[in-house]
């Protein structure tokens, strides 16, 4: 544990390491998940003009969510019940292919996505929800995500959503520390949301500033209204 310890503080710092360290213990007594909720910067200055040139032979598109059904169980994060769900709601998806053979994916929700087993998220209108990304191990690095990225920028256009939204754990330096990026590609902090689980049960929780831009934790049974009325 102190070795642990002393690399994460090597790497993020002696207040960064200390921080992951409460979470971690939040999350094992209370049950306590804490997101930072991220507004998208403009996916043009983040991915150009030009489309990222990837590996000869990928071709990245839109799929029809019943393409996928093949896959289910054989690639990680896919099972029927969670596609069966997807185009019940009518998300897209955005998949790169080699052939027949599916090397990444995310999917893309203008309405609501599931956040765990008991809650989903509210995606506020004019914005999109990206979730579930993944990239096949041998094909990191190869600019897969990045044509993925390019290709939603159309999707922005024709569902008229300005920006990409999401939600990190505050203690992810992983995800929050990836390299510099000028001021204008960094994402906008929109408040927080989260969870804590009593006897079992997920109780979300959601900030003022998350409310008012309209990305909520919801119980998976809940209507979908909104707290914050304008």
């Amino acid at each position: 544990m102190i070795v642990e310890f002393r690399k994460r503080r090597q790497e993020w710092g002696f207040k960064r390491a200390l921080y992951w360290q409460l979470m971690n213990l939040m999350r094992r007594v209370f049950g306590l998940r804490l997101y930072y909720v991220l507004v998208e910067s403009n996916v043009r200055e983040i991915v150009g003009e030009q489309q990222p040139q990837v590996p000869e032979g990928i071709v990245t598109r839109i799929v029809d969510i019943a393409e996928l059904f093949p896959f289910a169980g054989k690639v990680a994060d896919l099972d029927r019940e969670f596609l069966e769900t997807v185009r019940a709601r009518g998300d897209v998806c955005i998949a790169n292919f080699r052939q027949d053979e599916l090397l990444g994916f995310a999917f893309v929700s203008f309405t609501r996505a599931r956040a765990s087993a008991q809650l989903d998220v509210l995606v506020p209108k004019g914005f999109q929800y990206v979730y579930k990304g993944w990239t096949h191990p041998d094909y990191r690095r190869t600019n897969l995500a990045a044509a993925r990225v390019y290709l939603r920028h159309g999707l922005l256009r024709e569902n008229h959503a300005q920006r990409g939204i999401s939600y990190v754990e505050t203690h992810n330096y992983v995800s929050l520390l990836h390299g510099y990026r000028h001021p204008r590609e960094r994402s906008l902090l929109m408040g927080f949301c989260g969870w804590i689980t009593v006897f079992g049960r997920e109780i979300p929780f959601n900030s003022r500033h998350a409310r008012w831009v309209g990305f909520e934790m919801v119980r998976r049974g809940d209507p979908g209204l909104r707290q914050y009325v304008r």
